[in-house]
């Protein structure tokens, strides 16, 4: 329904009644616990809604809370969910990690879903450490093992996007406007549009690294600012007026979007160790000077 603060609200409180409980009388045989999805679920709408720190509270609470129930499906679920709110957060090594301890536990527990998504996410860190024909590869590997599960394809537009970003860190534009374009029909094909602001970033990257599209990036960037303004989603707002500050540089009439920078900067109370943070504030810093 696009109400990603009341989706918070409700997270927040279903997370209270999962404490208020002990474990033992939460029994549970498939799946994943729910009490870790809330806590995965919540990391991403507080990482959207510009709270980074406490998204980063929330996922590692989902790893420990896994590791105390000694559920490897869960454990598996925990480590990806975490490791793609790591990606988000630009900490390759840290997703190397979590996509390791997703694929340990699928040694010794036969999980397909998890061994190919995880096998995605390690690629993901690979190329996002500058490793781009290995990563590349893993991700490859990873898609081929998710095309041939039989569940819902219910992670196929995320693992697109991790495709596509891998295409645009490895230099292949053209490949990976495809992919993106792909997630973006799925992505708009419901009623939801949460994941649309960060795919039209994404697309507007490829677009400046295939024959520099200014013009088609600019659309883009646009488009995921006044999504994630309708959304409240502070963070891709953050970064898509970063991406059209840089722009409005390039073409020396940069003044409106600075402030519009600004002005979306000073929203933040936390995450400013964070790299799109640090990013904002260098832009800032470089337009006082």
């Amino acid at each position: 329904l696009n109400d990603l603060g009341g989706g918070l609200e409700h997270l927040d409180q279903a997370i209270a009644c999962f404490e208020s409980e002990p474990h033992s009388s939460r029994p549970f045989r498939l799946g994943h616990n729910p009490g870790v999805a809330c806590f995965t679920t919540s990391a991403f709408l507080l990482w959207m809604l510009g709270s980074p720190d406490r998204a980063l509270e929330r996922a590692d609470a989902a790893v420990a809370l896994a590791v105390e129930l000694e559920h490897p499906f869960t454990m598996a679920y925990a480590l990806f969910h975490s490791g793609f709110l790591h990606l988000w957060r630009r900490e390759p090594e840290l997703v190397r990690e979590r996509a390791v301890g997703v694929l340990d536990v699928v040694e010794d527990h036969d999980f397909p879903i998890w061994r190919a998504v995880g096998t995605c996410l390690l690629g993901a860190a690979t190329t996002a450490m500058d490793r781009h024909d290995e990563g590349l590869a893993q991700i490859r590997q990873g898609m081929d093992l998710y095309h041939g599960l039989k569940t819902p394809p219910v992670f196929w537009p995320l693992l697109l996007y991790i495709q596509s970003g891998a295409c645009a860190r490895a230099g292949r534009a053209p490949e990976g406007l495809v992919l993106i374009d792909d997630a973006l029909e799925i992505a708009g094909g419901g009623s939801g549009k949460t994941l649309l602001p960060e795919f039209q970033l994404l697309k507007g990257d490829l677009l400046l690294g295939h024959e520099d599209d200014l013009a088609g990036a600019e659309h883009c960037f646009g488009r995921a600012f006044n999504v994630a303004g309708e959304l409240g989603a502070r963070m891709s707002q953050l970064r898509a007026t970063t991406r059209l500050c840089r722009l409005s540089r390039r073409r020396g009439d940069e003044e409106s979007w600075r402030r519009s920078l600004s002005a979306v900067h000073q929203t933040f109370t936390e995450g400013f160790a964070t790299v799109d943070l640090i990013e904002a504030e260098e832009l800032l810093a470089t337009g006082r000077s």
